[in-house]
C-alpha cells in the first residue's frame, strides 16, 4: 500500500501483510516497532536483548534501550 501524506509518497503494509512479515521475520517487526511506534503493543524484552545490535535504528534509540535494557550509561 502506498500512502500520501503532505504530498509525500510512504510505503506502508496493510496489517495482514505486516502480521505475516512480523512472524516470518521477527527483526524485521522489532525495527518497525521502534522506528514507527508500537501502537498499545510493549516490546519483547526477550528479542530485544537478541536483536539489538543487529537492528537498524537511530543511534539515539538504540542508547535509550541499552539504558532500560542493561541499565548501560551512555
Amino acid at each position: 500500500m502506498i500512502l500520501w501524506y503532505n504530498d509525500h509518497m510512504t510505503w506502508d503494509y496493510d496489517t495482514t501483510e505486516y502480521k505475516k512479515q512480523a512472524q516470518v521475520d521477527p527483526k524485521w517487526g522489532l525495527e518497525r516497532q521502534i522506528n514507527y511506534g508500537l501502537g498499545d503493543e510493549k516490546l519483547d524484552r526477550g528479542m530485544l536483548k537478541n536483536h539489538l545490535k543487529d537492528l537498524k535504528i537511530p543511534d539515539e534509540r538504540r542508547a535509550f534501550l541499552e539504558l532500560l535494557v542493561w541499565n548501560k550509561k551512555f
